[in-house]
C-alpha cells in the first residue's frame, strides 16, 4: 500500500515537472529563478542562478538566457552578450530533441525567436548607449564596425555549430531528426545578417558622403544584377532606394550652392535618373538667359538657342535680339506716371505704366546700391501702389513682363547677387534670378557672404540655414551668437564665426559646428564668439574664463573679463568688495586682430609666431601683463599705437602691451578719446598723448577732433588746424601751390582717406596727403561712383538759404550744370534722380532729363 501510495506521488511530481504545476518552483531551481526575474526580482534570481550553473544545470540554455537577462537589467551589455550568445549555442544541443524543445516551450514559453530577439536587442541597446556617452562616434569613419563584427562573430559561431553542418552534409533533410531546430538556425543566420546589413546602411546613410552612397550603390547594385536571389532581399532593395534618394539629394544640394550652369548640366549627365534632373535643366537654362541678357550680344543670343532650342526663355530671347540696340529708360510723364521709352530716340518703348521705375540693369555690376535695382540682370525693378496705397515692388524683364509673379514691399540688396526682402513685417531672400531662397515669413535674417550661411528668428527661436534656404538646424533656439548681440535691425550681412557658433538652449550655453552639430554642451550661463580659437565664457557659479574650441578652460577664472578688440582683456577681481582691474594678453596678443579665424589658419599663424595650438601651449600663451590690482585702466585700440594707463593716486601711468612702462610721469585727469587717443585738460587746453616720445603732447588746444588713426584736428582761437599725431602740421595745398590754415571746422569724410575743410561757412574737400580737391566752395559736397566726380550743392549768391545741385569733377568742370533742386546719386549706376515736377525724374551723366515738361 505504501509502495503504491510513493508510486503516485512520484508520477504526481513527475507530472508537474514536466507541465510546470505550481508546485515546480518546490522541484526546479531554474523555474524558481525564472519566475523571480518575470517578478523583476533580478537579485534574488542572480544567487540561484550562479548556484545551477556551477552543477549540473550547466548546458541548460534557460540558465545562461536568464543570466543574460540579469546583467542587461544592469546595463551591463557587454557581459549580457556573451551570456545570451552562450544560451543560443545551448539552445541549439538542447533542440535536438524534440522532446526538450518542447519542453522548453512548456514550461518556460520559450523559443528560438525569443533567443535571437534577446541578442539582438542587447547589440542595438550597447550602440545606443554608446552613441549617447561618446556622440562624437558618430562622426567616425569606422563607426558601427565594432556592433557588426558582434553580428557577424555570432553569425559564424551559429553557422559553425555542429548540427548546423551535419544539416549541410545531409543530402536529404529528412535524414535529421529535427528539421525545425535547423529551420529557425537558418533563420537565425538570416536575421543576423538583416542585423549586419541594417548597422552597414546606416553607417553609410550618417556619413553624408557622396563617394560612401557612390560605393554602396555600385555594390549591392552589381550583387543585385549578378544574384537572382537578392533580387528578392526586400530590405536591402529598401536600403538601396533609400540610399540612391539620399545620393540624389546631397548631390542636388551641392550643386544648388554652387550655382552654375555647368554644375547643373554635369549634375544631369551623372544622375539621369534623378528626380531633380528637370529642375537642374531649368536652373541650368535660366542662368544661360541671364548670361546672354546681361552680354546682350547676338552671338550670345545665337549660342544661347543652339544650346537650348526649345528654351522656355525663347520668345523673351527673340525679343532682345529683334531690339537689341534699344536701351529702355524710365520717363516721367505728364500724369506723374512712369513709361519705359528708348533712350536714344524717347519713343514709347513698352505701354505699362508704373507710380516708380529704375533703369535696366544691362549688366553685372561690380557696384550696386542696396534698394535692389541691380540685382537682377537685364530686368528692372518697378513698383505700384496696391489699393491701399501700399508699395509693391517686383522686376519686369525688357519686353515688359514680370519675372515671376512675386511682390515686395521691401528689397534690401546685400551682395551682387543676393538680396533681403519684406512683405507683411515678414522678411525672406531672393537672389539674382529673382527666385526665393527664403520665404517671406521670418522676423529677423542675417547673412554672411563668405561663408554662405545664415541665421533667421521666427519671433520665438533662432535656426541656421545656407545659401539654399535649406535648415541647417531646426529652428529651436532661444538665443544665437552672443548674450549681448548688437543686432538692432531686422536684416542684415554679419560675419559668422568660422568654426563653431554659440548658441543658448534651456537657458544655458553652448557651441555647435556651422552643420549644426553640438560641438560643447550648453554648460554656461553665458557664452561670446570664439576669436582665434578662443572663446569668453561665463560659468554657472558667476566666473569668467576662456575655452578653447574643444571647450577645455585655457586661461584663469576671473569675477568678470572684458574683451578687446586688439587681443588684450580687460580682466577683474574682486577683493574685499571691491574691483581691481589688469590686463590679460590672449594668444598672439597685438601681432594680429583677434579675427575670426579657422582651424588652419590659426595653425598657421601659430607656426609663425611659434605657437603650437593645443590646449597647453594656448594656456601658456594667456598672460597677466598687468596684474588685477589696479583700481581703474583705461586702454586705447589704435591702429598704430596700442597702450593702457593705470589709475594711480598721482595720476595714470602709461604701459604698453608688454607691460612695461612707457609713461613714467603720472598723467592727471587723462580721459580716451572715441578709445583712440588719450588726452588730458589742463587749464582749458587739451593735449594728447604722442606715442612717437612717450610723452603728453607739446601743443594744446581748446579742443580736438579724431580725423583718422594719424590725424588730430585742433581748435585754437575759434580756427581749427590738422596735425599728425606726432605732433607736426599737415600743409594743405591745392593744385595752385596755395597754403590753406585757419579753417572754421575740419571733419572726417564719408570716404576714407579724406577729410572735409571749411571756409567762410563752405566746405571744400582734402585728401589725406593734405591735397586740396575741391576747393571751400559748397554747402555740401557728396561721393559718387566715379572716384573723380562728385555731387556738390552751390550757394545762391542772392541767399545762402538757397541753393542748386550739379556734378563737378576734380578738374572744377560741371558734368551736370548746378540746375536742380536737389541730386540722389545712390539709386542706380550711371543715372541720377533729380527732383522734377512734385515727383523724381532720372538724369542720365551727359545731363539728359528723362521727363516731360512740366506746364
Amino acid at each position: 500500500m505504501i509502495f503504491k501510495r510513493l508510486i503516485i506521488l512520484f508520477a504526481f511530481i513527475q507530472g508537474s515537472l514536466a507541465l510546470a504545476n505550481p508546485f515546480l518552483p518546490f522541484f526546479n531551481k531554474l523555474y524558481k529563478a525564472h519566475q523571480l526575474i518575470e517578478n523583476k526580482d533580478f537579485k534574488k534570481s542572480k544567487e540561484f542562478i550562479f548556484k545551477q550553473i556551477q552543477g549540473k544545470d550547466s548546458n541548460q540554455c534557460i540558465a545562461w538566457y536568464d543570466l543574460s537577462r540579469i546583467y542587461e537589467n544592469d546595463k551591463k551589455f557587454d557581459s549580457a552578450l556573451i551570456f545570451s550568445e552562450k544560451a543560443l549555442l545551448k539552445l541549439f544541443i538542447q533542440h535536438q530533441k524534440a522532446s526538450e524543445a518542447i519542453k522548453l516551450d512548456k514550461r518556460y514559453s520559450l523559443s528560438l525567436n525569443h533567443f535571437n530577439d534577446l541578442i539582438t536587442s542587447q547589440v542595438e541597446k550597447l550602440y545606443v548607449l554608446n552613441r549617447k556617452s561618446e556622440p562624437n562616434l558618430l562622426g567616425k569613419k569606422n563607426r558601427n564596425v565594432f556592433y557588426a563584427e558582434l553580428f557577424s562573430s555570432l553569425k559564424n559561431r551559429v553557422q559553425n555549430h555542429l548540427l548546423y553542418k551535419n544539416y549541410l552534409d545531409t543530402s536529404t533533410h529528412e535524414q535529421v531528426k529535427n528539421i525545425g531546430c535547423v529551420i529557425q538556425l537558418e533563420w537565425s543566420i538570416q536575421h543576423l545578417q538583416y542585423c549586419e546589413d541594417t548597422i552597414e546602411f546606416k553607417t553609410v546613410l550618417a556619413s553624408k558622403n557622396i563617394n560612401i552612397y557612390k560605393g554602396y550603390i555600385d555594390h549591392y547594385w552589381k550583387n543585385i544584377e549578378k544574384n537572382q536571389q537578392l533580387k528578392n532581399v526586400i530590405h536591402l532593395k529598401n536600403f538601396y532606394k533609400v540610399i540612391e534618394d539620399t545620393l540624389f539629394k546631397t548631390a542636388f544640394e551641392l550643386v544648388l550652392i554652387e550655382n552654375k550652369e555647368q554644375t547643373y548640366l554635369k549634375f544631369i549627365e551623372e544622375y539621369p535618373n534623378a528626380p531633380q534632373k528637370d529642375n537642374a535643366f531649368n536652373l541650368a537654362e535660366n542662368i544661360a538667359y541671364l548670361e546672354a541678357k546681361s552680354a546682350n550680344s547676338n552671338s550670345k543670343y545665337e549660342i544661347f538657342i543652339e544650346k537650348y532650342p526649345k528654351a522656355r526663355h525663347r520668345a523673351q530671347i527673340d525679343y532682345l535680339r529683334r531690339y537689341l540696340n534699344v536701351v529702355p529708360v524710365p520717363y516721367l510723364t505728364k500724369e506723374l506716371k512712369y513709361v519705359y521709352v528708348d533712350s536714344a530716340s524717347s519713343e514709347t518703348w513698352t505701354d505699362s505704366v508704373y507710380d516708380f521705375a529704375y533703369p535696366y540693369a544691362s549688366n553685372y555690376h561690380k557696384k550696386w546700391h542696396s534698394n535692389g535695382s541691380m540685382l537682377v540682370p537685364g530686368c528692372a525693378l518697378v513698383m505700384k501702389f496696391d489699393d491701399f496705397g501700399a508699395s509693391d515692388f517686383f522686376y519686369i524683364e525688357k519686353d515688359g513682363t514680370p519675372v515671376n509673379q512675386k511682390t515686395y514691399d521691401e528689397i534690401v540688396q546685400f551682395s551682387t547677387n543676393m538680396a533681403f526682402v519684406q512683405k507683411a513685417d515678414r522678411h525672406g531672400i531672393i537672389n539674382s534670378q529673382g527666385q526665393e531662397i527664403l520665404p517671406c515669413k521670418f522676423q529677423r535674417i542675417y547673412f554672411d557672404t563668405s561663408l554662405k550661411l545664415g541665421i533667421l528668428f521666427n519671433g520665438k527661436s533662432w535656426g541656421m540655414f545656407n545659401i539654399t534656404g535649406k535648415l541647417i538646424t531646426p529652428i529651436q533656439y532661444s538665443n544665437i551668437l552672443s548674450p549681448f548681440s548688437s543686432i538692432t535691425v531686422n536684416v542684415d550681412i554679419m560675419e559668422l564665426p568660422k568654426v563653431l557658433i554659440a548658441v543658448m538652449n534651456d537657458n544655458l550655453w553652448g557651441y555647435i559646428t556651422l552643420s549644426g552639430e553640438k560641438a560643447i554642451e550648453f554648460n554656461y550661463k553665458q557664452a561670446f564668439p570664439f576669436k582665434n580659437g578662443v572663446a569668453l565664457v561665463e560659468t554657472t557659479n558667476g566666473k569668467w574664463m576662456y575655452i578653447d574650441f574643444g571647450g577645455k578652460q585655457v586661461s584663469k577664472e576671473y569675477d568678470l573679463i572684458q574683451d578687446l578688440e586688439s587681443g588684450y582683456s580687460k580682466v577683474v577681481r574682486i577683493t574685499e568688495g571691491k574691483k581691481k582691474y589688469g590686463i590679460l594678453a590672449k594668444p598672439f596678443g597685438s601681432k594680429i586682430p583677434q579675427m575670426n579665424l579657422t582651424h588652419a589658419q590659426l595653425h598657421d599663424f601659430g607656426r609663425t609666431y611659434k605657437i603650437k595650438y593645443q590646449s597647453d601651449s594656448i594656456h601658456q600663451e594667456f598672460k597677466e601683463i598687468l596684474s588685477p590690482i589696479h583700481d581703474d585702466i583705461i586702454f586705447t585700440i589704435n591702429l598704430h599705437f596700442n597702450a593702457f594707463a593705470v589709475k594711480t593716486p598721482k595720476g595714470y601711468l602709461i604701459y604698453d602691451t608688454s607691460g612695461a612702462i612707457i609713461c613714467k610721469n603720472p598723467i592727471p585727469n587723462l580721459t580716451v578719446f572715441a578709445q583712440k587717443l588719450f588726452v588730458t585738460k589742463e587749464k582749458k587746453q587739451v593735449k594728447w598723448y604722442n606715442y612717437k616720445n612717450n610723452l603728453m603732447s607739446n601743443l594744446s588746444f581748446e579742443e580736438i577732433n579724431i580725423i583718422s588713426d594719424h590725424l588730430v584736428a585742433g581748435l585754437t582761437k575759434g580756427m581749427w588746424n590738422i596735425f599728425n599725431i606726432n605732433e607736426k602740421s599737415l600743409t594743405i595745398l591745392n593744385e595752385k601751390g596755395m597754403i590753406y590754415k585757419d579753417f572754421e571746422a575740419i571733419v572726417p569724410s564719408e570716404k576714407e582717406g579724406y577729410f572735409m575743410i571749411q571756409k567762410k561757412g563752405v566746405w571744400g574737400l582734402c585728401n589725406e596727403n593734405g591735397k586740396v580737391i575741391l576747393d571751400c566752395k559748397y554747402q555740401d559736397i557728396y561721393f559718387t561712383d566715379n572716384i573723380n566726380n562728385f555731387i556738390v550743392r552751390i550757394p545762391e549768391t542772392t541767399s545762402n538759404e538757397e541753393s542748386s545741385w550739379g556734378v563737378i569733377n576734380t578738374t572744377g568742370k560741371f558734368i551736370v550744370d548746378p540746375v536742380f533742386e536737389g541730386i540722389s546719386f545712390e539709386d542706380f549706376s550711371g543715372y541720377w534722380l533729380v527732383p522734377y515736377n512734385e515727383k523724381n525724374a532720372w538724369l542720365d551723366q551727359k545731363g539728359n532729363l528723362f521727363a516731360e515738361p512740366a506746364e
